[in-house]
This record gives structure tokens, C-alpha cells and sequence, in this order.
């Protein structure tokens, strides 16, 4: 199987590559640098030279501050690069495994986002995802698209590190109470992704994150209380913490338990480190 990666340096890329070594994949690694996949020409050009089984489209603009104040950034990236992406898709006639975000939703549901919900996103970075997916539906059959929820992992900076790193040096942490979510270890889900492409799964959108929900304060206390650091976390309004982009209140999808619990990967992942 001859695979392309895009985003493959990323948190996700850096976890999945490895994976696909262990099933045999042979892939094509790419980052921003060697394949820029807002560059319409060089993606025509390059993508001549090479004979493919499957995409996966890792690649996105995913700071959700610096997209709500960089927004012509955000949509090239996550709209006209992944729109790039699905046409190769339908030119080559390859499936195309694109991760898309729970941010598709407002967060004004109370229970798990089903993937039969209808999609509202509050900010730039959630719309500019949307229209990746829409891009992806209209130019081929042939895809996964595949929404998550808030990651984390080793390979790249995310919340739980940068908590880590924080309680060094600080025994008492404020974090705001706006939000409920489902932290999710990119392992769990690069496994997921490995069972759809090893499996050849119905093509479609799947839901794909940590079974469970919590605060950020409670998800917090869950990272201190397993690495046994007497640190005391404050939560605040989000008034007190003003950010440029707006957050789904309620920011939960429905995976049907494929994965463990967040309070479970979270611990075996903190044990690690």
C-alpha cells in the first residue's frame, strides 16, 4: 500500500507514520515545507510523479485563536488545501482519510454529537474544517472523514504537557469553566484510523474520540492527582480569560466507545511521561 501523509510532522502525523510502518505501508511523509497543499500548481505537479493507494490529509491550520485573527490564513489551509486534496483524490481515484474536528458543532446540545446532527460552527477554525469536509464530499466518494475532540499526545505541544510544564512552577493554576469536552490521546485515535484503512471500513464520517466528558478544571485535576503533584486548580469565568475565538459550550461526540475513557488513556499516557 503506497500512502501520502500530509501534516505528517504534526502532533497526529508523528504518531500515525510509525503505524503504518507496523502494517507494511509504504508512505510519503510531507509537511508544509516539501508539499504545500495551498499551492494548487505544485500539488498538480508533484502529485504526477507518484502512483498512490491512499491519502491521509493531517495537514491544518489548528490554533483556534490565531485562526478566529488570522482567518484568510485558516481558509487557505483548511479549505483550499483540502480542496486541493480531494481533487487529487477523485484524479488518482484513491480514498482519502481527512481528520476533521468536533468544532463542526455549535455546543448548544446537552448529549454526545451524533454524526447525524446538523454542524453549526462559532468560529473560524470550526468552519474552515466544515468547508474541508464539504470539499472532500463533493469531489469523491471515497472518503473518511474523521472528527475528533481536543488532543493530546507526545509528539507535539498540547494541553496536558503545557499543564505539566506550568506546575513546575506554579502550585496554584487558574483555568476557566466554560467548556465540556473529551480529551483524546492521539494514539487511540491513529489506531482507530489504522482499523479503517486495514479493515477497508464503509467509507463515511465517523465520531472518534474518548469515551466520557469533564471540565477543564476536572480535567486538570485528573493530570495532577495521577502524577501526584499537590497543585490547586482555581476554575474562573471565561470573562476572566478573554479569548479571540468562541468554544463550543459543550464540545462531547458520540463514538459509539470506541476508545476507553479520557480518564484512563490520560493516566496510561501521564505514566509515560
Amino acid at each position: 500500500m503506497k500512502v501520502l501523509v500530509t501534516g505528517a510532522s504534526g502532533l497526529l502525523g508523528q504518531e500515525l507514520c510509525p503505524m503504518l510502518d507496523e502494517i507494511g505501508a509504504q508512505y510519503w511523509a510531507t509537511n508544509s515545507k516539501i508539499f504545500d497543499i495551498t499551492n494548487t500548481k505544485m500539488v498538480n505537479e508533484i502529485i504526477q510523479k507518484v502512483s498512490l493507494d491512499l491519502i491521509i490529509h493531517l495537514a491544518a491550520y489548528t490554533n483556534v485563536d490565531l485562526a478566529e485573527t488570522h482567518p484568510n490564513e485558516a481558509y487557505k489551509v483548511n479549505h483550499i488545501g483540502t480542496k486541493n486534496m480531494a481533487k487529487i483524490a477523485k484524479k488518482l481515484d484513491v480514498p482519502i482519510v481527512y481528520v476533521s474536528t468536533s468544532s463542526v458543532f455549535d455546543g448548544e446540545k446537552r448529549s454526545p454529537y451524533k454524526i447525524t446532527d446538523k454542524t453549526h460552527p462559532i468560529n473560524v477554525y470550526g468552519a474552515s474544517k466544515l468547508l474541508g469536509e464539504e470539499e472532500i464530499k463533493k469531489y469523491t466518494k471515497k472518503y473518511y472523514i474523521i472528527r475528533t475532540s481536543t488532543l493530546y499526545g507526545k509528539y507535539g505541544s498540547n494541553y496536558v504537557d503545557a499543564m505539566l510544564t506550568y506546575s513546575m512552577f506554579n502550585s496554584n493554576i487558574s483555568v476557566v469553566n466554560d467548556q465540556v469536552l473529551s480529551p483524546t490521546w492521539t494514539k487511540d485515535l491513529c489506531k482507530e484510523i489504522i482499523k479503517i484503512i486495514v479493515n477497508k471500513k464503509p467509507y463515511g464520517t465517523y465520531h472518534i474520540a474518548s469515551k466520557g466528558s469533564a471540565s477543564w478544571p476536572e480535567i486538570t485535576e485528573q493530570i495532577f492527582k495521577v502524577k501526584k503533584r499537590n497543585i490547586f486548580v482555581t476554575p474562573i469565568e471565561k470573562t476572566d480569560f478573554p479569548r479571540p475565538a468562541k468554544r463550543p459550550k459543550y464540545d462531547v461526540l458520540d463514538s459509539e466507545n470506541l476508545l476507553p475513557s479520557w480518564e484512563e488513556s490520560l493516566k496510561e499516557y501521564l505514566l509515560t511521561k
